[in-house]
This record gives structure tokens, sequence and C-alpha cells, in this order.
């Protein structure tokens, strides 16, 4: 069956959308950091294993005011991201495919249960898993139940995740205020410990990780 013209516009869109954000966010500079130089090189070696493993995946949780900042970071790592089951979701999942992310599509407004059937599969399939956890309405900095779901169901730690650009323009009319380094500025990534977390702890751990 023919792709409906609206898909295909979409696709054409994320095609675009990743293009200029690939060339823009190659100028962004990184620098890694942890309270534990253990958990930091074990995450780190996770998200850089390029095959599958059960065993040794992460639940990289954080703000989507972070979002902007951390897309660079994460590309061609084969990482599972959720995203909304809508036309501008459409735009976003092409974007993170060309970027090297695996996706599943659904939030929790819009085909949610199907979203997390499919990611809890590809979690115990050994595949890292990221997402936005105060997406995809808001409220702001108020983590949704559906990473300590799926932390719950596959057995895998949560790794709080945030970013801290040296340079940003505030997006503050939007609903996560959010941050768009600006070009050739430090991108500072604050990972925080491996573990189980209720909403209300995975709010207090991602909101303790200060810019360095």
């Amino acid at each position: 069956m023919p792709e409906p013209p609206a898909h295909r516009r979409e696709r054409i869109l994320g095609h675009l959308a990743w293009l200029i954000y690939r060339l823009y966010s190659s100028t962004f500079r990184y620098r890694l950091h942890g309270a534990d130089p253990n958990d930091l090189a074990a995450v780190l070696g996770a998200l850089d294993r390029r095959e599958p493993d059960p065993d040794g995946t992460y639940l990289c949780a954080f703000w989507h005011q972070d979002e902007l900042a951390l897309l660079p970071y994460f590309r061609g790592r084969n990482l599972v991201a959720m995203v909304s089951d809508s036309r501008d979701g459409t735009i976003m999942a092409t974007a993170l495919e060309l970027f090297g992310y695996l996706t599943t599509r659904g939030s929790s407004t819009r085909g949610g249960a199907k979203a997390f059937v499919a990611s809890l599969r590809m979690i115990r399939q050994g595949f890292n898993f990221v997402i936005a956890v105060d997406g995809p309405r808001g409220p702001i900095y108020r983590t949704k139940e559906g990473v300590v779901r799926l932390a719950e169901k596959s057995g895998r730690p949560v790794v709080p995740f945030r970013a801290w650009p040296e340079r940003a323009f505030t997006f503050q009319r939007a609903w996560n205020r959010a941050r768009l380094p600006l070009p050739f500025t430090r991108v500072h990534i604050v990972i925080g410990r491996p573990g189980r977390y209720t909403c209300t702890e995975l709010d207090d751990a991602l909101n303790s990780l200060s810019a360095p």
C-alpha cells in the first residue's frame, strides 16, 4: 500500500530536521561527569557496546528540557527511544532513526500500552533505553510512572542524566523550557547512580544533578 502523502511529508521534514541538527550539533563538545567512577564506567561501557546484552542494559532518564543537548551525544548507539504516536512524532522518529536510534511509538496520552510492550520487549532483548520522563506535555520536572514500570518489569536499573550547556538559548514559552546549546559550546553531561527509583525519588535524583 502506498504511503499516505501526509506521512511522506512528515518523513521529508524528519530528514530535513536531521540534516540541519546533525550539522549544527557537530560543533558541540561534551564532557562527562559522575559521582562514582565505577558507576560512570559501567554506564558508559553499556552505552558504547554495539551488541545487545540482556544483563547489561540501562534505562536512561532525563528531563524533556535536556533533550536537544543529549540527543547528539546518544546518537549511533542503537538505543531505543519512545516517541509520541503523532504527526510531530513521525518527524521526530524519522530524525532519531537517522541519528542511529531505534524507536517505539506511543506516549502516556496516546498509544501508551503498545509502546510500553514494544519498549519492554527491546529492553529484555538487551537494548538500552532512553526516555524524557516528564514528557510529552509535562508538568515540567515531574516523572511519569512509565519509566518506573519499565524498570520493574524488566528488572533493569534506571540512570538519571542531566545536560548543562555552558551557553544555550532557552525556549521560555515552551512548557519544558527546552535548552538549545549554542554552536561550539561545551555541554556537561552529569550521570547519576543507577538504581531502582519511585517517581518521587527519580525527581529528587534528577534535580540533584547540578551543573559542575
